[in-house]
């Protein structure tokens, strides 16, 4: 191959989609919404796959943005569908209404939940709120994937939450292995090239 190629070249890398799992935009994905983006699946199923985007921090804390909850934490944009809904990604493990996306994180709440973050009533809890999320219709992920605009990796409650927004993707690509790392030489806004 040659270097053309070889910089285009996307190795996919044998982990299906499924919940719990991350969805790492290539760099060539230059959508306003995703470029250098990194989806935690929520749910995948033949009717409906949903994440939420984990590196994209809004300028707001939560409370600005949903006057009912009294937290001061930075809000996360989850993804452009329902904008208005507010997600909740959290390490609590006794909440009916939550589900397991992998050990150490959850989604879902209810409102003992959030009075809990409020009141800062479990000193090593950790969460994130999200406003929107990523959805696809049925085969619509599927189709992406195999026009290379994502690959499929792991997860954990490190990155999840441990990890500063602004190093997830970098982090992530850096894990995938030598076969990715020359995207992080390619800019960000790819119109730069």
């Amino acid at each position: 191959m040659d270097l053309y190629n070889d910089l285009l070249h996307i190795e996919p890398t044998g982990l299906a989609p499924e919940a719990g799992r991350l969805l790492v935009s290539t760099p060539y994905f230059n959508d306003p919404f995703f470029n250098h983006s990194v989806v935690l699946l929520t749910d995948y199923e033949a009717e409906h796959t949903a994440g939420l985007i984990i590196n994209r921090p809004l300028p707001h804390t939560v409370h600005e943005v949903v006057n009912d909850i009294k937290v001061d934490d930075s809000i996360f944009f989850g993804g452009p569908v329902l904008t208005e809904a507010v997600f909740l990604l959290h390490s609590f493990d006794s909440c009916p209404e939550a589900t397991r996306l992998l050990p150490g994180v959850y989604v879902g709440y209810n409102q003992v939940l959030i009075a809990l973050i409020e009141q800062n009533a479990i000193p090593n809890l950790k969460h994130r709120f999200l406003l929107g999320y990523a959805g696809w219709s049925p085969g619509q992920l599927e189709d992406e994937l195999e026009r290379n605009m994502w690959v499929v990796a792991p997860a954990s409650h490190a990155l999840v939450f441990d990890t500063p927004a602004e190093d997830i993707w970098t982090r992530v690509v850096h894990r995938l292995g030598p076969g990715y790392e020359h995207w992080l030489k390619i800019p960000k806004n790819i119109a730069y090239n």
